[in-house]
């Protein structure tokens, strides 16, 4: 067989990283023995461990070519008659062909080609986000007096380079709107714009930007942004017994929203989510922070499924989790290196099954949430796991009676054993009742983690308590396969010489400490460069979850670092590094168009005018809820369906699910919550067009919005109420144009209707100057 392919080299968010997290594994399990440089004799004159191997090809002409499902390639792994059956020892699993054909249709993107080992040393040190970060000099720039922060001098140095000049400074109806949408997702009213545009105060900004990061309404929004990160959902992608849903999700979700309105710092915030209850001292209050692994997905374990099975699903679960914590904290791609070292950046799977094995002792978990509640998490614990174990024997006993019923034999001797196990169920769900569930948070808890399956017939999943175990690296990813124990550790390449084993029960806290010590220089740049780009719309690294060798480079470095730097010496402030941001000279520039600079710099890669992002889709809910009157400010507590035309509450308290995504997350953009979220992408499609004008929300709140402007007292004339209609909406008055097509919009179409004030509301909730900010 030969493979000839044209793709383009992609980045990781081209594909590339589909084809490491999913293709490459199926290939070094099935296919390298003869298609490698490793092989003994590479069979058809084919390699595929390498693109160089894959674009030459082998003997007998081209296997594979992008987007073309009639790939010779498609066709071998599929078994058809007329070709080769490949491999030849059986066909690969269905899922597995599905991943091969996918891989084509994306274009059949590769990587770039790597060493063959990564090296972890010093060298391998010196990559440019490892290292440690410094503060640096504000470099000299063309005009002292523009800015405003330290961060203005980057700005304004880069864009001196590239010949540019920035923005004039956004005018202050454009600023105050922008600034509260970005600090709080919720718009001002029009009487706190005409306030701020008359305040000639010279702080009256800072002022503002005070005042809003000291609101409630701050952690709000900025907790939404890191649950895209911990991809926070409050149920698994199915329901069966074994992956049900978490009882109180909403508890580490609120906990997170009291984190940044508290400005915990953020060294201390990433301790709290993976060992809050590891950690001297912890309160009672920030053990819901482990609900960013206690939440994380499950995926159903079928017990009457082989041990071999039901490890992979575990080792699957372990997984994710590594993913989320190396993404989400580091930046780094640890996954990618599960079944074989990392292709790209100097990760060993040693390295990632040392962590992995940080995640076989830590075992998802319910808690009280009070002071000493080991004993009786202990009994919470124990009464579910019997209770799910007699549910579900009893399941499949009554099931056995059925079938024996079905084919007319005798039933008998089922009968003692169902009403046996009925008994023991009965008496677990009392024992469960009378636990006190009131207060209690879904966490996690140092336990080791064994596949058992002694008894043949019914694959259980041991958890010690106390007892802990280290991983051998699975070969090619099958811990079927098992190979050399790594004990427990941190990323070999982060640490100072070589990585010591964590001593420590999970090693949970000492990961952690490993995070915000250790790597502490890349920990910073990475949350950085969140806050940048949730601020900007753009990020300095425009792939931030991936600082290694396929992630892009940042646009400016020395800001980037000088910035880290001087976050970690504010005390990892969050409160902090948003207030630098947002009183930048850069972030207060206009969005006008400049045509020269466009050609220039069409992505505005270099700043030189503050971008005119779309609001996402919490601010733009929240926003119709509020210029509508309908807004309940009533925080915390169990999630609201957001498909409801009568849930009011801010869109962050509405449910988040995995199995059935509520109709506003996947019209707009909420990133999968079964996996880390890198950052949200913008589509425009015409289901949203369809949903602004059609859906009962925007209906019932256009409805409202006309209601509102409507006064008490008699005479209000139409031109009245249509400025107070923009008022609401707009936050401006209409202009003499607009004033009179609006006059000709609402005008009856009838003689004796009524004047269409809700269609006036309508058209401007869903106008691009509601939507987007300037």
């Amino acid at each position: 067989m030969i493979v000839t392919l044209l793709p383009t080299i992609c980045r990781a968010d081209d594909g590339v990283d589909f084809f490491e997290k999913k293709v490459r594994p199926v290939l070094v399990e099935h296919c390298y023995s003869c298609h490698s440089a490793a092989a003994k004799k590479t069979k058809g004159g084919l390699q595929l461990d390498t693109p160089d191997g894959f674009r030459k090809g082998g003997d007998t002409g081209p296997a594979v070519k992008a987007n073309d499902e009639e790939s010779m390639l498609l066709k071998v792994v599929a078994h058809a008659a007329d070709v080769p059956a490949m491999p030849p020892k059986g066909k690969l699993p269905d899922a597995a062909v599905a991943d091969l054909r996918k891989w084509v249709k994306m274009g059949a993107p590769l990587p770039a080609a790597t060493p063959a080992k990564p090296e972890v040393g010093d060298a391998a040190r010196k990559f440019w986000s490892f290292q440690p970060v410094a503060e640096r000099p504000a470099p000299e720039v063309s005009n002292a007096k523009w800015p405003v922060t330290k961060a203005d001098a980057f700005i304004l140095s880069k864009l001196d380079e590239q010949k540019l000049a920035p923005a004039p400074a956004a005018d202050r109806r454009t600023l105050i709107r922008r600034v509260y949408f970005d600090l709080t997702g919720l718009p001002p009213t029009f009487e706190q714009v005409e306030t701020f545009a008359a305040d000639t105060r010279s702080d009256a900004y800072e002022r503002l930007v005070d005042e809003l990061i000291a609101s409630p309404r701050f952690g709000e929004t900025w907790a939404r942004h890191w649950l895209d990160v911990a991809r926070y959902a409050e149920d698994n992608s199915t329901s069966e017994a074994t992956s049900r849903p978490p009882r109180f999700p909403y508890r580490y979700r609120d906990w997170v929203i009291g984190a940044f309105n508290a400005d915990v710092p953020f060294d201390r915030f990433v301790r709290l989510q993976l060992a809050a209850d590891l950690t001297p001292d912890t309160p009672v209050a920030d053990y819901p922070a482990l609900g960013f692994l206690g939440l994380s997905p499950v995926y159903h374990k079928e017990p009457k499924l082989s041990k071999d099975v039901i490890a992979n699903f575990v080792a699957d679960e372990w997984d994710e989790r590594v993913d989320v914590i190396t993404r989400g904290f580091l930046g780094l791609t640890v996954a990618c290196a599960r079944c074989h070292d990392h292709k790209f950046d100097p990760i060993t799977a040693e390295d990632y099954y040392a962590l992995a094995g940080v995640m076989a002792n830590t075992q998802l978990a319910e808690r009280p949430l009070k002071a000493d509640a080991d004993a009786d998490q202990e009994t919470m614990m124990a009464v579910r796991r019997d209770l799910l174990d007699a549910t579900l024997r009893l399941s499949y006993a009554k099931e056995m009676r059925g079938t024996a019923a079905k084919e007319k034999k005798d039933t008998a001797p089922f009968d003692p054993k169902i009403k046996e196990l009925e008994a023991k169920v009965e008496e677990l769900k009392r024992r469960d009742r009378r636990l006190d569930t009131r207060q209690v948070a879904n966490v996690v808890r140092d336990a080791g983690t064994w596949v058992n399956g002694d008894d043949p017939a019914w694959t259980l999943i041991d958890y010690k308590p106390g007892e802990f175990r280290d991983l051998p690296v699975f070969i090619r990813g099958n811990p079927s396969r098992p190979g050399e124990i790594v004990p427990r550790r941190f990323l070999g390449v982060l640490s100072s010489g070589e990585p010591r084993p964590f001593q420590t029960g999970s090693g949970r806290r000492e990961l952690a400490d490993a995070i915000v010590t250790n790597a502490s220089g890349l920990t910073a740049r990475v949350f950085v460069n969140r806050a940048w780009g949730w601020v900007f719309g753009r990020h300095l690294v425009t792939t931030p979850s991936n600082f290694g060798a396929l992630g892009d480079r940042p646009t400016h470095p020395e800001l980037l670092d000088d910035l880290a730097a001087r976050f970690v010496a504010k005390g990892w402030s969050m409160k902090w590094l948003v207030r630098e941001l947002v009183t930048s000279a850069a972030y207060r520039q206009s969005s006008r168009h400049d045509e020269k600079a466009a050609v220039a710099d069409a992505d505005d890669r270099w700043l030189w005018r503050a971008p005119r992002k779309r609001l996402d889709l919490e601010a733009w809910r929240d926003a119709t809820l509020q210029v509508s009157g309908q807004l309940s400010l009533a925080g915390g507590g169990p999630s609201d369906n957001l498909d409801s035309p009568r849930n009011t509450r801010r869109t962050v308290y509405g449910k988040v699910s995995r199995e059935r995504p509520a109709d506003i997350h996947k019209l707009f953009d909420l990133p999968d919550p079964r996996g880390h979220g890198e950052k949200r992408e913008t589509t425009t499609t015409p289901v949203q067009q369809l949903y602004f004008l059609n859906s009962p929300f925007v209906r019932q709140s256009a409805s409202a919005v006309a209601k509102a402007s409507a006064t008490t007292s008699t005479g209000q004339s139409d031109e009245d109420r249509a400025k107070a209609i923009f008022r609401r909406v707009l936050l401006r008055d209409p202009t003499a144009d607009e004033l009179a097509t609006a006059l000709n919009l609402v005008r009856p179409t009838k003689d004796g209707d009524p004047p269409a004030w809700e269609l006036l509301a309508q058209t401007l909730l869903a106008s691009n100057e509601f939507l987007f900010l300037n």
